[in-house]
């Protein structure tokens, strides 16, 4: 069998031959490229079982209240980090980013995803990277410590983003840090609790960076400013219209009924 492919191997014309040769390479370059990545990003695992786990809002009340109660601060609200993950991925923890082409000249590069995020908040690589030397205790801000300090943060180094509860109070420490930095930074000391989420939801989608800018310009945003390929100001909409549901949900909750809000 093997000597008869190799007699039409050698009989088939150059052309064939070349085309044939083109095609196995490129079979071989995408089939390393996709190990690569998903050694890189091991969470794209999960994607035949991600598109399962969308929620509306109400279940995603309904799953993670208890979650977003626990790891809430003073800035950061439970209504908020419902309205962050429900902005973000609706309530789905093992949502993925989408795959993009990419011509840059680098090895198994050439098809990978458009970005580090992973999980239900998006967090990317830098942002975990810091966020995971922190945590919440007693709805406060905690550095980890010595594993012999009782007041520190443990088992920093065992986060996951894909874990609802890491993923939340990996969210909740890293925007309440951010927040308390940039406004203290700036010397803004009578800021509303409102403006404080705005800012805590300008620090998620668009980085410190342009969080401090957005409190220079007085909490807003320009008609031109953009966070990657979005409008600033349509996400603190969203963000804010899904707070007022999660707080009709938390309402509705306390008074012994929960709505059926999608």
């Amino acid at each position: 069998m093997r000597r008869r492919w190799l007699r039409r191997w050698r009989r088939a014309p150059p052309a064939v031959r070349v085309s044939i040769g083109v095609l196995l390479v490129a079979i071989l370059t995408l089939g390393v490229n996709g190990i690569y990545q998903i050694v890189r990003k091991p969470t794209e695992l999960f994607f035949p079982v991600s598109g399962t786990l969308y929620k509306t809002p109400s279940e995603t009340w309904r799953v993670y209240a208890p979650i977003f109660r626990r790891y809430a601060t003073r800035t950061i609200t439970p209504e908020l980090l419902a309205a962050l993950a429900q902005v973000e991925a609706s309530g789905n923890p093992l949502v993925r980013t989408y795959w993009r082409w990419s011509w840059a000249l680098k090895p198994f590069e050439l098809y990978r995803p458009a970005s580090s995020a992973v999980g239900m908040y998006q967090i990317t690589d830098g942002t975990f990277a810091e966020a995971r030397h922190y945590c919440i205790r007693g709805h406060a801000l905690v550095r980890e410590g010595a594993w012999n300090d009782w007041h520190a943060c443990w088992f920093n180094a065992l986060y996951w983003r894909v874990v609802p509860s890491h993923a939340v109070q990996l969210t909740s420490a890293y925007l309440d840090l951010k927040v308390s930095a940039i406004l203290g930074r700036l010397g803004v000391t009578r800021a509303t609790s409102a403006q404080q989420r705005h800012l805590a939801a300008a620090v998620h989608l668009c980085g410190a960076a342009l969080g401090a800018t957005y409190v220079r310009q007085g909490f807003h945003f320009t008609d031109t400013q953009r966070c990657g390929d979005q409008d600033p100001r349509a996400y603190l909409g969203r963000v804010d219209a899904m707070q007022a549901v999660f707080a009709r949900l938390a309402a509705a909750e306390a008074g012994g009924a929960v709505p059926d809000t999608h």
